[in-house]
């Protein structure tokens, strides 16, 4: 199974589409928007997407960052080293 499809699948079975994505760099927060013509390359795409410098995620500096918010953000799998569904 490809990334993808067992990302889809997690989601699916987590019954929401809010996320939290972890990279080497940035906590990404938003909803995971279905868009089967964006996702030819492993992209998960996302809506009301905020975003953090990861060394920032847990203090008042993340708020600052996250009041700005993507209509769309587009992340490719390969870089994502850690997700969580957020019901």
């Amino acid at each position: 199974m490809d990334k993808i499809k067992e990302f889809k699948k997690i989601m699916s079975e987590s019954q929401t589409e809010r996320v939290t994505l972890i990279t080497n760099h940035y906590r990404i927060t938003g909803d995971v928007y279905e868009c089967e013509e964006c996702n030819k390359e492993n992209f998960v795409n996302l809506t009301n997407a905020s975003l953090c410098l990861i060394n920032d995620s847990y203090s008042e500096e993340c708020d600052r960052y996250t009041s700005t918010n993507y209509d769309w953000l587009h992340i490719n799998l390969d870089k994502i080293v850690a997700f969580s569904f957020i019901k």
